[in-house]
């Protein structure tokens, strides 16, 4: 899949010490997102609960996923540079993402059924897993926002708006391979097919309009942000690593990588055909 490729364009202001941490983060994040489609609801609520713990501190014990072990790792690695408080929001975004994303997709899933558009938009905000990687940015520039400024409406809707514009990526990106699986349902534009009753190629450009409306509203308020006193270069710098994040990683999924491909991608529920891999 090339991952190295997708961790140095979404990173690329990383210096030496957070390149570990931060490529082991990315791989990582790709297991637990794929495991997590298998998953049932159950299953989510345990792993949500323990990457959260781990994150947090917590030994490994023997009942841990075997890919757990490089979430500790992320821990002890990014310890070194960042700040406890740093540390507890990574740990919180792994717990929200998992919880309230994967875990309420869950259920359409093994129902093979859809939520409508607007509460399919909150859901999947945050079933692309993608806010621990938007920590990572903080890493990578070793910033660490404070408690007021993390709080702030305007940067949690840059968040939101950055974390729902991944998720309209993935979904686009992603539409051909969950086609020929015929039992993925999450996608924005299966949704919109089946809450409209439109075409695919009516549904993918209603898609892109929504990408384009969230896009415009993120652009018009980095234009127009909030005075942040002493911070507002911290800021202005993490919103450049947030966009370079977003644009590295829709050029990882157009030049580097075969992953969205039916016939090359990773499916956990499959055994490869050649057992030399």
């Amino acid at each position: 899949m090339n991952l190295h490729k997708c961790a140095a364009r979404m990173y690329p202001y990383a210096n030496y010490e957070c390149v570990t941490p931060i490529h082991r983060l990315v791989l990582f994040h790709t297991v637990f997102d794929d495991q997590l489609e298998y998953a049932t609801e159950e299953e989510i609520t345990k792993y949500a609960k323990r990457l959260e713990a781990i994150i947090r501190g917590d030994s490994l014990t023997p009942e841990d996923p075997g890919y757990f072990i490089q979430a500790a790792k992320i821990r002890d690695e990014c310890r070194v540079f960042m700040p406890d408080e740093w540390m507890e929001r990574l740990a919180q975004a792994f717990y929200t993402v998992t919880r309230y994303g994967a875990q309420e997709e869950a259920t359409y899933k093994a129902t093979q059924t859809v939520p409508s558009l607007a509460l399919f938009k909150v859901l999947r905000e945050y079933s692309i897993v993608i806010f621990p990687c938007f920590y990572m940015v903080e890493a990578e520039f070793c910033t660490f926002l404070t408690e007021e400024i993390e709080r702030h409406p305007v940067i949690q809707r840059v968040r939101s708006l950055w974390s729902r514009i991944v998720a309209w990526q993935n979904d686009i990106q992603g539409l051909k391979k969950e086609l020929s699986k015929d039992t993925e349902v999450m996608n924005i534009v299966i949704v919109l097919q089946r809450n409209y009753n439109l075409s695919l190629e009516d549904a993918l450009t209603e898609a892109m309009k929504i990408h384009d409306a969230d896009l415009a509203e993120l652009v018009a308020l980095q234009e127009d942000l909030p005075d942040f006193g002493k911070y507002q270069e911290d800021v202005k710098q993490l919103l450049l690593g947030w966009g370079s994040l977003i644009q590295g990683l829709n050029t990882f999924y157009l030049v580097d990588t075969n992953r969205y491909d039916p016939k090359c991608f990773a499916w956990p529920d499959r055994e490869t055909e050649d057992t030399s891999l």
